[in-house]
Parts: structure tokens; sequence; C-alpha cells
């Protein structure tokens, strides 16, 4: 009886920590309302140098999302948003009253990307 628990024990600690320690976190929140258009995504931290790619081309500027950062960045000089980033976590803020339609829809081309990248294996 106490070789069955000592394993059953032993196993169940096993199968936790490569549960916690397993890759394939992914969350994506998108919030859009009149006032504002919010984009937040939780991702594993091996992902950071690929999206970090994407979004030095996509805004031809490079970001260090590796640390922790919080900037706003320039659309097309009259459009901004502000980003938020450290390994494993990204935010985009964009605030609609104080931008154009083209640039909210960048916003949204950009973060659809975003996801795409974090969603490829």
């Amino acid at each position: 009886m106490k070789k069955s628990i000592y394993s059953l024990t032993i196993c169940l600690a096993v199968l936790g920590a490569g549960c916690r320690n397993g890759r394939g976190h992914l969350s994506i929140n998108t919030t859009d309302s009149n006032a504002e258009f919010k984009f937040e995504a939780k991702y594993d931290e091996y992902k950071t140098d690929r999206l970090e790619n994407y979004l030095d081309s996509a805004l031809k500027n490079e970001l260090p999302l590796d640390q922790d950062i919080d900037i706003l960045v320039n659309l097309n000089g009259s459009d901004k948003f502000n980003l938020k980033a450290k390994k494993g976590w990204l935010q985009i803020n964009f605030d609609k009253r104080k931008n154009s339609l083209n640039g909210y829809m960048k916003v949204k081309r950009l973060t659809k990307g975003i996801g795409a990248k974090l969603t490829e294996r």
C-alpha cells in the first residue's frame, strides 16, 4: 500500500511539473469600444524574437520586446498608439478619439498579424 501511494505521489508531481513547464501557453484578448481598441497577448517567451521581427518589419522600427518597454508608436505622423511589452507579454492601446479611422484599421491589421505570428508553430 505504501509503495502504491508513494508511486502515485511521484507520478502526480512529475505530471504537475510537466504541465506547468510545457510550451503552448497563449492568451489573446481584444477589447474594441467606441472610444478605444485594446489588444493584449500573453505567450511563451521563446516566441518573443519571432514577434519582435514581425513588429520591426511591420512598423519599420526596432522594438526591444525582450526588455520592459512602454512607448508611444507613431503610425503616420498623426496616428499613435501605446505599446507595452516584455518577454511573453504585449499590450497595445489605441485611442480612437485622438486618431483616424485609417490609423485604427492599421492597428487592427497589425494585431491580426501578431495573432498569426503567435499561433505559428
